[in-house]
This record gives structure tokens, sequence and C-alpha cells, in this order.
């Protein structure tokens, strides 16, 4: 899969940093959470999460690296699984992330793009490092990460 490559702004960078912290280690999987999250704060302003608005469901296969996507959404957007604003439902088919805010019809849709799971499977049968992979979701456009619905 050839990707086309975006610049990575300091504000993701400082994004993903924090996540990293948080989670303890870089990797593709928390990017991808860290991006997800990211584009929510977008859609419904950059204080959302920090407020009590926002809620987010995460449909994915609850084991790793997949959950990593989770760490990525809590440490961007302030919905945990403890202050109950992030429900979790395990799903083998796709990984899709719902974004609602509350007192209001807005809601974003974010399905990661299959073509990204399995191009990340065939890197990582290369041996590339998480680093590297790390690097390489940061660099992507969300038109090739993501299938967005908004609403």
């Amino acid at each position: 899969m050839k990707t086309a490559k975006s610049e990575i702004n300091e504000e993701l960078t400082s994004l993903i940093e924090k996540a990293a912290d948080f989670h303890g280690h870089l990797g593709p999987f928390l990017v991808i959470g860290v991006r997800m999250g990211s584009s929510a704060k977008k859609v419904f302003n950059e204080n959302a999460g920090e407020s009590d608005e926002l809620r987010v469901t995460a449909r994915l296969p609850l084991l790793t690296p997949f959950s990593c996507i989770l760490d990525g959404i809590q440490a961007t957007t302030r919905c945990t699984v403890g202050n109950q604003k992030l429900r979790m439902e395990n799903s083998q088919e796709k990984i899709a992330v719902y974004f609602e805010q509350e007192n209001s019809d807005k809601t974003l849709r974010l399905h990661v793009n299959p073509k990204i799971i399995e191009y990340l499977k065939n890197r990582y049968s290369e041996r590339a490092s998480n680093e590297e992979l790390a690097q390489e979701i940061a660099s992507m456009p969300q038109s090739q990460l993501f299938i967005i619905e908004k609403r």
C-alpha cells in the first residue's frame, strides 16, 4: 500500500507524546486512537472531552494491539472508562468509534479503513518497528485512515 504523507503538526506530535506516556509505549494502534480523538475534538470544538458533553462508544476487538486504540482516545478526549464517558464493545468484524455530543444532534463515526489493518499486519510481518509504524500512521491523511460519517 502506498501511503500519501501529510505533515505532522506540533499539536498532533504533542498529543501522541502524551498518549505514549499514558499508554507506556508508542505504537500504530495508539496513534490511530489519538487521530480519532483529535478528529472528534475538531468536529465538536476544541474543548469537547474537557466537559461532560462528549460520549464515546468504541467497537473493536478487545485484545492487543487493537485495544491500544482506546488509550489513544482516552488520552486525547478525557473520555475514559473510569468516568464512564467511554464505552467498549467487543467486535471482531470492524473497528469503529462513535462520538456523540450530549444535547446535540451532532455525531461523528470513524471506521478504521480495513486496508490500514491489513497494511499494518503486513508491515509487522516484515518486522517493522512499533515506532516506525506509529510514524507512518501519524503522517497518513485522515481520508486514508478512516471512513468518516458526520451528522
